[in-house]
């Protein structure tokens, strides 16, 4: 009697410790991150106006905190990318004085850019990149030693180009719209008594229009490249859709008629002879 085969768990055992301390390290990368964005942004700014007063201010004060944590517990990418910043700005609008120009100088403004840039390429890195397992068996190729090719070198330099782009418009958009003298001469005028609430207005219409140029502008040059082949992805898609209805295609059903029709012929012939 042949006794069963005695698999080795080191290697998956080692794969899967890997990957949670792997998860672990993003959780508190994260965390940190996120944790320094709601301190500079929110708490910093709301004790030096004396905001943290009342149980809806500081709730509000809170809602950031309690939204990173959620999104770390769950992960999601959504929620730390998206939810999470949106949340950042729930105290700062209820409480324009937070985000006044008397509040944030240059030097100060500069460090929070600094921190929020940390911040969402942390999260976008750390979350989605993983060690992949060790390959069994690994052989060079002779293409491997050429390096790249030109043109993925060239596409490579306008990749970078775009990231450094995405990082100095909104700095600048934002930067101009707070310490700009002209502006706030502009708002004092116009808004008297209303300064600090017209500047933070004008700071999430630069958000927002940022917003807007870049899923227009940036994800619009970069989405061909990212969805790859369009003939082979729209034949996938066609697939996926297909494959989430469960519904046979029309040829599908012709097919099986004719081949009902087929045995139907054959077994008449048969009988014809017999």
């Amino acid at each position: 009697m042949h006794r069963p085969r005695s698999r080795c768990t080191v290697e998956p055992v080692a794969e899967l410790t890997t990957d949670r301390r792997w998860k672990t390290f993003a959780d508190v990368v994260a965390f940190a991150l996120g944790t320094n964005v709601w301190i500079s942004i929110v708490i910093l700014p709301a004790v030096f106006v004396g905001a943290l007063h009342g149980g809806p201010r500081i709730a509000a004060a809170a809602l950031p905190f309690i939204v990173l944590l959620l999104g770390l517990a769950r992960r999601s990418e959504a929620v730390l990318l998206g939810l999470f910043p949106a949340a950042v700005l729930v105290p700062v609008a209820l409480q324009p004085q937070m985000a006044s120009s008397y509040v944030y100088g240059p030097i100060r403004f500069a460090l929070v850019a600094l921190g929020v840039i940390a911040y969402l390429f942390g999260v976008s890195y750390f979350t989605t990149w993983h060690e992949p397992p060790a390959p069994r068996s690994i052989r060079g190729l002779s293409s491997a030693q050429l390096g790249p090719a030109e043109r993925w070198q060239r596409r490579e330099r306008v990749y970078w180009m775009l990231t450094a782009m995405s990082l100095v418009i909104p700095t600048v958009l934002i930067a101009w719209v707070n310490f700009d003298s002209g502006v706030e001469d502009f708002l004092g005028e116009m808004y008297p008594g209303r300064v600090a609430l017209m500047t933070t207005a004008l700071t999430a219409g630069a958000i927002v229009l940022w917003l807007v140029i870049f899923h227009y502008a940036f994800l619009g040059v970069l989405r061909p490249h990212r969805t790859g082949d369009r003939d082979l992805v729209a034949v996938l898609g066609h697939a996926r859709s297909d494959a989430k209805t469960g519904k046979p295609r029309p040829r599908f059903y012709a097919s099986v008629a004719v081949a009902l029709a087929a045995m139907a012929t054959l077994i008449l012939l048969r009988h014809l002879k017999g």
